[in-house]
């Protein structure tokens, strides 16, 4: 059987995350919405966006196959 190939795309918007102690890894990725036109938006709702946010977990299995080989 072929191995299975990473999603080159799903493998450069994903990152995961070190894990510590007994905790798993968890899959972190960057809003979209950041690069243009942020003078109209207030600092608060910036600021939120700013941090990665994690992967959901109903969305957690599908990106890992996806991210198979990193």
């Amino acid at each position: 059987m072929s191995r299975q190939k990473t999603n080159k795309t799903a493998k450069k918007r994903v990152k995961v995350s070190s894990p510590k102690g007994s905790k798993k890894p968890k899959l972190m990725y960057k809003q979209s919405h950041q690069n243009h036109l942020r003078t109209k938006r207030s600092a608060r709702s910036k600021r939120r966006q700013d941090s990665h946010k994690v992967v959901d977990s109903s969305h957690e299995k599908k990106m890992y196959r996806k991210i198979v080989n990193i």
